[in-house]
């Protein structure tokens, strides 16, 4: 058995859904208000003075929170179609070819299922990712659990396959994100599809 993983921001896709899923929802005029308005949330995270985890919520409570899940799932419905603009033609022909040779598939990323599961459920694929939370019907701009960043990666894949059953890993990735998930590849792939 073959086990395929792919990172989906940057990877599979040639920018930051969770920008382009936030400028979905707001509009561009709001949208760059509030990009404006969080300078020093980027400046912060620059200068290593907040942790990246810390500023992702802080910026999805800014653009998401206290929305509704019907509101943000209609959403996310529309931004799926936006995504196969996105995809790497490398990257399609890839996950083509993994399906053609039977081999198992995974995304794995630190996105949110919020707007990453209705376009991984169009294409059948499994995904891994950091999970939305919400009071009841509201989303709370939070995250749910680790987000599935570095070392998270692997642990969450550990939990989804067994890894000694397979007798290749393929493993792609475009940032110091996914090295741990790279590391654990018998065929990692860096910065593929360029």
């Amino acid at each position: 058995m073959r086990l395929a993983l792919f990172d989906f921001d940057g990877t599979l896709t040639n920018r930051d859904t969770m920008l382009a899923y936030c400028k979905h929802v707001r509009g561009p005029v709001r949208f760059w208000l509030g990009m404006v308005w969080l300078t020093p949330l980027f400046a912060g995270m620059f200068l290593k003075l907040v942790a990246k985890d810390r500023a992702k919520v802080i910026f999805l409570r800014h653009f998401l929170g206290g929305m509704q899940r019907a509101d943000l799932e209609s959403a996310a419905a529309s931004f799926a179609d936006l995504v196969d603009g996105w995809l790497r033609p490398g990257a399609a022909e890839r996950l083509a070819w993994h399906r053609t040779e039977g081999h198992e598939l995974s995304v794995v990323s630190a996105s949110l299922d919020l707007w990453l599961m209705p376009w991984m459920t169009r294409r059948s694929l499994r995904c891994i990712c950091t999970a939305a939370e919400w009071e009841g019907d509201t989303f709370t701009g939070g995250i749910s659990g680790p987000n599935c960043n570095y070392a998270e990666k692997v642990k969450r894949i550990q939990e989804a396959f067994d890894l000694a059953s397979y007798e290749h890993i393929y493993a792609y990735g475009d940032s110091s994100g996914d090295r741990d998930m790279l590391a654990i590849a018998t065929e990692p792939t860096f910065k593929p599809f360029r």
